[in-house]
């Protein structure tokens, strides 16, 4: 298949079914056909998200992936080098399987930066709310009842970060 050009091989969606097939007793109950046919879906979809992430800019340093790697590490309560010794033991380089850390940063970078923009409410709509509602000729009779702020904390933030983050909502 094609993503924007990109191609997929049939290597590429094998080898992502067999290590679904092996992580998932439930992939097992899945026609084969079918697993194969959701697989290039995701692929598809992913690669084309992928692009998108690169096109807004959006990168992933080495340090980030680094810090990926032990949290993996540290979820499944092992060493470092367990991980990377597991991880070899399953025939993945540890390239590819930081090339995938890198990836999953990427599309989780990609929709935090779309669910910001989706929920984003610049000061100027706020201000045009406020005085929509108090010329509003029944405005006294509604109740606004803010139940979550949503804001956004980077991955790695900082005490300093938070704290800023927390005082902003």
């Amino acid at each position: 298949a094609l993503a924007n050009s990109e191609p997929i091989t049939n290597t590429e969606v094998q080898t992502r079914v067999e290590r679904i097939l092996k992580e998932n007793a439930e992939a097992q109950r899945v026609p084969r056909a079918e697993l194969t046919r959701l697989v290039l879906e995701r692929l598809i979809a992913e690669r084309a998200q992928l692009q998108q992430a690169k096109e807004a800019g959006i990168k992933v340093d080495e340090l980030a992936i680094d810090q990926a790697e032990q949290t993996v590490a540290r979820q499944n309560q092992i060493s470092l080098a367990e991980l990377r010794s597991r991880v070899a033991a399953e025939g993945i380089s540890p390239q590819a399987f930081r090339n995938d850390l890198r990836d999953q940063l990427l599309l989780t970078r990609l929709r935090d930066r779309e669910v910001e923009a989706k929920v984003k409410v610049s000061d100027i709509e706020v201000d045009q709310f406020i005085r929509d509602q108090r010329t509003s000729p029944n405005a006294a009779t509604q109740n606004i009842n803010i139940a979550q702020v949503l804001i956004a904390v980077p991955e790695c933030a900082s005490d300093a970060q938070v704290a800023t983050l927390l005082q902003r909502a």
